[in-house]
């Protein structure tokens, strides 16, 4: 196994060879651009990600306090809770009736 001066001679000649040439500086540089474009790549995803959750969670109040949408109408709820109180009457009613008997 070759020891970490002989791997720092190897990596230095290859840079030296790198700096020389022309086309292996090119093919060095395209490489390391992509990287650095994938990592803006990827944070303008992620700033684009944060900023589409703000949309879909505050959008609808925001709509609403503008203006630019009617805000829901109240619901009733008297009808339903009217009908609740006449069924449960009507099944303690019934369930009486069968203990009588």
């Amino acid at each position: 196994m070759p020891s970490n001066a002989t791997k720092l001679r190897v990596s230095a000649k290859g840079a030296v060879a790198i700096a020389r040439n022309p086309v292996l500086r090119r093919l060095v540089a395209r490489i390391v651009i992509t990287r650095k474009a994938r990592g803006r790549i990827e944070r303008f995803v992620d700033a684009g990600r944060t900023a589409g959750e703000i949309v879909v969670i505050y959008g609808p109040m925001t709509a609403e306090v503008l203006g630019l949408v009617e805000p829901p109408k109240p619901k009733r709820r008297a009808p339903a809770f009217a009908a609740l109180i006449v069924i449960g009457a009507g099944a303690v009613y019934v369930l009486n009736r069968s203990r009588r008997d």
